[in-house]
């Protein structure tokens, strides 16, 4: 039996890639070890993705799925990891002066100045990482499957749905890992969204010649997956210089998404924005302390959220809140990678129709950190699914309209 060895796996950024912060507020640049814990939790995310269509609600089965390739630990028992990743040292600095649309990708938690920079990793980085493979062919096919719904959807470190951190292959030819004959390695060669079915099908015989059960979901999956009709993807051209001006545009089109102009808009100056539709319907009545009714619909994209800001002297929180009160988070559905494939800048658009949030979880707006909070009605699945789906429209909206920057 061939000994086991030690993989060089390709990567490069192609976005910046946020990994943590430096350690005091002067430090600009530096070292670190590349995070290799990021990396296999980001694998595993985008393995459960793909298992999801085969596994179905069974979430026991599910970490079983993940624990065949990664490992597990717990009190009862421990699974070995069949692949291994080892990584090394990795330049960082500081992403200097983002435009507007560049900031609004990033949030306040990037773009604080009271903290210390958040450690980038520049755009076209080679990445010294290395995979072994413990199991068999199989577990290879699940492997590089996953790498390849990480490489078409995802990225690495902070705020990876919204463009940073997505990575690209430099090169397959030392990536010599034995899969078996339904792993195509054309499909991480040409990075296409339309290989997905054929991604999915691969993992789907790979789990039951494992022996996993398999189950279908009745109604919409609990957890985000490619399970029929529970997602979406589309991808934009865009006109851009390069990939910093390709995040700019990207970062400009979900600010307008999400302040859509009210009838009657006249703006003060050009560069005003309208308000959005919960901090209209909601956030400002509660602050202004009227009654308001309407359902808390912002948070389809991701809660909690702070509002903060212009006529705002103590900030504003809406966030998902337990029966026992304390308080939780919902990621955004929503993820966007902007990439570039032979100099053509590229948006690529995926949504997870998932459950939003469980039965039980409420949701509640506050005022400060020791405000006395608020119930705020939860928008229905529908309503959510409806205002995530209307990302398409706009971006297919703005490729119709000229010198938007985007085209179909």
């Amino acid at each position: 039996m061939t000994r086991p060895i030690w993989h060089p796996l390709p990567l490069r950024t192609v976005t910046p890639a946020f990994l943590g912060r430096f350690e005091d507020i002067s430090t600009r640049s530096g070292e670190i070890t590349f995070p290799i814990p990021s990396l296999r939790g980001v694998l595993a995310y985008w393995l459960r993705a793909l298992a999801g269509p085969y596994v179905g609600p069974d979430i026991d089965e599910l970490i079983r799925v993940e624990s065949e390739l990664f490992g597990a630990a717990s009190n009862d028992t421990t699974v070995p990891s069949r692949i291994l990743l080892r990584g090394a040292r990795v330049q960082v600095g500081e992403l200097t002066k983002p435009q507007d649309g560049v900031r609004y990708l990033m949030g306040p938690g990037l773009t604080d100045r009271k903290s210390p920079p958040a450690r980038c990793v520049a755009p076209r980085t080679i990445l010294d990482v290395r995979v072994k493979n413990l199991g068999g062919p199989l577990h290879a096919d699940l492997f590089l499957s996953a790498l390849w719904a990480l490489r078409a959807f995802g990225g690495i470190g902070a705020r990876t749905r919204r463009g940073f951190g997505t990575l690209a292959l430099e090169s397959l030819e030392k990536l010599d890992l034995e899969h078996s004959p339904r792993f195509h390695r054309e499909w991480l060669a040409d990075d296409r969204i339309g290989d997905l079915d054929a991604v999915i099908e691969c993992v789907r015989a790979t789990l039951r010649d494992l022996g996993f059960r398999e189950a279908s979901f009745d109604g919409s999956p609990t957890y985000p997956c490619f399970a029929p009709q529970a997602f979406e993807s589309e991808e934009h051209t865009l006109d851009a210089r390069n990939i910093l001006s390709a995040l700019e545009i990207a970062g400009r089109e979900l600010k307008d998404f999400r302040h859509p102009k009210p009838d009657g808009w006249a703006p003060a100056n050009p560069q005003q924005l309208p308000n959005t539709v919960s901090f209209r319907e909601v956030v400002k009545p509660f602050k202004e302390r009227r009654p308001y009714e309407a359902a808390f619909i912002d948070g389809a994209l991701g809660l909690p959220i702070v509002y903060s800001g212009k006529g705002i002297t103590t900030p504003i929180t809406v966030e998902p809140v337990a029966d026992n009160g304390s308080a939780g988070r919902r990621a955004s559905p929503l993820w966007l990678r902007v990439t570039d494939i032979d100099n053509r800048f590229k948006l690529r658009s995926l949504a997870f129709y998932s459950e939003w949030l469980p039965d039980g979880i409420n949701l509640r707006i506050k005022k400060g950190k020791s405000g006395h909070p608020k119930t705020v009605e939860r928008p229905s699945l529908d309503a959510v699914r409806s205002r995530v789906e209307s990302w398409f429209t706009h971006l297919d909206t703005a490729a119709q309209t000229p010198g938007s920057g985007i085209h179909p």
